[in-house]
């Protein structure tokens, strides 16, 4: 048995990081917290400046880090993807926050895809059907996931829970 209690996940994100953290204490993992990171709100201008964004994320990340320990040595995320270049570089951008924030831990990534076929059995599958799917697995609806970044870092977690917290990969 694994003696890291808390295992981390995230869906990188400028404007709204995904996070979930489970604790993994008993058989079945807990959610222990999720949420999401908003880097856009209807109070802000539309032209806050990334770095703002940026410190958001690692102040948040710094918080889970203090808050629950020891966490897993792999740190759970969405890897990257979009066919569209601004889209792309503001995700690159919240992922080098949160990686700066997770020195001395391993990044662990899966693809859009890879989550939805672990999770929902579709590889092609709707956001829509992932919430559902892993709200089923945790006993909990989906009105309990404030954003598609927050259901998709929760089937983050519970991937890597499956895969190597419990399998030791």
């Amino acid at each position: 048995m694994n003696k890291e209690r808390f295992l981390l996940a995230f869906d990188p994100s400028l404007n709204g990081t995904g996070y979930a953290v489970l604790d993994c204490k008993n058989k079945t993992p807990k959610i222990a917290e999720m949420g999401v990171i908003k880097g856009r709100s209807t109070s802000w201008s539309s032209d806050t400046p990334h770095q703002v964004k940026l410190a958001l994320i690692q102040s948040k990340v710094k918080e889970l880090r203090a808050k629950y320990h020891p966490i897993y040595p792999h740190v759970f995320m969405e890897r990257g993807f979009s066919k569209f270049n601004n889209s792309t570089q503001a995700t690159f951008r919240a992922r080098g926050a949160l990686e700066s924030e997770l020195v001395g831990v391993e990044i662990v990534e899966y693809t859009p895809s890879e989550i939805k076929k672990y999770v929902s059995k579709d590889g092609g599958g709707s956001k829509e059907s992932v919430a559902e799917s892993i709200a089923d697995i945790f006993g909990i609806t989906t009105d309990a996931f404030e954003t598609d970044d927050v259901s998709d870092a929760l089937a983050i977690s519970y991937i890597g829970y499956k895969k190597h917290y419990t399998e030791g990969n």
